[in-house]
């Protein structure tokens, strides 16, 4: 808007410019007075009249009054110059207000005010010109923001908003809502196919680095996109199935993008109904850990317990993992959750025997974190318990991303005594290589295999070819899913170290475990028989 005003008096002639006219006018005004005077032959009368009353000294009034309108000439242009410079200011005062309230100052993209604005009023036009909204999420932008520092989180976030705005095509507009999330408006009638392609160009965009001024980074993005011709519909509707979207093809766990399919919005407010109430869990620290024994199948003794994130209700009830872990892995919130779970485990653990470890289990998402290792370790230092006690967790499909990363935290763990151990194996990617590059001390073999053991003659090869590998590279086997006396029997026969399932007991509050080394006393009878062991009927006759 300034712009467009320099630009047109820059096409004025310098005579039709403001101040010129102002002078022009003055002039004008006071020329006329003059040339009146002259045509009346006022000064005529003016002298005669002086003559006559000489001695009422009318020179040197009429002679201030002569001087009079020049003076008032001057003083006249000044005010009218200082009125337009005010005036001037003031526009330029409002049209940088308008600019900070309208648009996003790190980017200079418009912000989400001024997007309801456009967005509302394409919506109005829809049923001529349909209406394309596009949710764009960064993906692993908080690592380089966490890693690098705010400058180079700031100057990504600038290369981004330069590469939407090319990759969004003529006529679209990009806007930024906040952190790494942006937001495309495409007005326009295309066929699928043109659509189509503006959203894989988009796509396409993050597939190369961004150069920035000391590094050059890879981030990638989930994309959401949804369109419509009804004008009836409002912003945040379109908005909200847009976002469905784009967390649908966060689920994938890939950069990619997705289009709004009906029956998406209610997911989409389920989800972030969800993540409040969780937000809200984490302050009112209603994230507890329940513990579920690990039974040493020689001898049935407990030789510790996994802690499981148990998120606690106002009405007495627990939610299990599955509700809510993919949404907080989403939302950001699983570090907070897990040490969380880290810090209660290791406080519950105090109070038990010395050789009890307790294992946690460990994100991929996690693996992002630069301070990963240093946050872990200071939490067992101020819990006071030694790493050794400690056995994290990972799955297989935490090694499918960064490699090199995830092989770099789990060695630095190994190397200050956590033991590492490989969750769930059998439903991932896993290969030979990883067994044989990451530092895994335990490899604990899928509930899904241990279920119907004892009828599926596939499961126990593949539970006994793996249990076989498994101790010829050195390493501990756990069977997950134990439900039963006779797949106990049977994993036990298979070779199986370790035993975990409802069977030896279910996920319980750190209370119950207490009382347990509390009543038994082991701590003070290291020598004695191992206690808490499970039925004796386990054990063959």
């Amino acid at each position: 808007m300034q712009d467009s005003s320099k630009e047109e008096r820059k096409e004025k002639p310098f005579w039709r410019s403001g101040p010129v006219l102002d002078a022009g006018w003055i002039v004008v005004f006071f020329g006329t007075i003059l040339l009146t005077a002259i045509h009346l032959e006022a000064f005529d009368h003016i002298v005669r009249l002086s003559k006559a009353h000489e001695s009422w000294e009318l020179d040197e009034i009429l002679t201030t009054m002569m001087v009079l309108p020049v003076g008032l000439m001057v003083y006249a242009k000044r005010r009218l110059d200082e009125t337009r410079s005010e005036l001037k200011r003031r526009q330029t005062a409002e049209e940088e207000a308008s600019q900070m309230a309208l648009h996003d100052p790190l980017t200079g993209l418009a912000n989400r005010r001024k997007a309801q604005i456009e967005i509302s009023c394409a919506l109005e036009h829809a049923k001529e010109k349909s209406v394309t909204l596009v949710s764009v999420d960064l993906n692993r932008f908080k690592p380089v923001n966490d890693l690098h520092g705010h400058a180079i989180g700031d100057e990504l976030l600038l290369a981004v908003g330069a590469r939407l705005t090319n990759a969004a095509g003529p006529g679209a507009s990009v806007y930024r809502f906040g952190g790494d999330e942006f937001c495309i408006l495409i007005p326009g009638n295309f066929s699928e196919d043109e659509l189509l392609a503006r959203i894989e160009a988009i796509s396409v965009a993050f597939e190369r680095r961004f150069d920035l001024t000391d590094l050059s980074v890879s981030v990638g993005a989930c994309i959401g996109a949804t369109t419509t011709d009804d004008p009836c519909i409002d912003m945040d509707e379109l908005l909200a199935q847009a976002d469905a979207a784009m967390y649908r093809c966060k689920k994938t766990g890939r950069n990619g993008f997705s289009f709004f399919e009906a029956g998406m919005e209610v997911a989409a407010l389920r989800r972030a109904k969800v993540e409040d109430e969780l937000r809200e869990a984490l302050v009112e620290d209603r994230i507890q850990a329940h513990f579920q024994p690990l039974v040493r199948l020689e001898d049935k003794a407990i030789i510790g317990y996994e802690a499981l994130a148990r998120w606690c209700m106002g009405d007495g009830t627990c939610r299990e993992p599955d509700e809510f872990i993919s949404i907080a892995e989403e939302a950001g919130l699983i570090s907070d959750i897990f040490y969380a779970v880290l810090r209660k485990a290791a406080r519950a653990a105090r109070s038990w025997p010395a050789d009890l470890k307790f294992s946690v289990n460990l994100s991929p998402v996690q693996f992002n974190d630069p301070w990963l290792v240093e946050k872990i370790l200071k939490i067992l230092v101020e819990e006071g318990i030694p790493p050794g006690r400690l056995e994290i967790e990972v799955t297989e499909n935490a090694l499918v991303g960064d490699f090199q990363i995830a092989r770099d935290v789990l060695w630095a763990l190994k190397r200050q005594g956590v033991h590492i151990s490989l969750d769930d194996f059998g439903t991932g990617y896993s290969s030979l290589r990883h067994l044989s590059e990451l530092p895994f001390e335990i490899l604990k073999i899928d509930r899904s295999f241990i279920a119907n053991l004892s009828n599926d003659a596939t499961a126990q090869t593949i539970v006994r070819t793996v249990t076989a590998m498994a101790h010829n590279l050195g390493l501990t086997v756990t069977a997950e899913g134990i439900d039963s006396v006779d797949n106990a029997m049977t994993v036990a026969d298979f070779g199986c170290d370790i035993g975990q399932g409802f069977l030896f007991g279910r996920p319980e509050a750190p209370a119950l475990t207490d009382d347990i080394w509390k009543e038994e006393g082991r701590a003070d009878k290291e020598a004695a028989e191992p206690v808490a062991s499970v039925d004796p009927s386990l054990k063959r006759a």
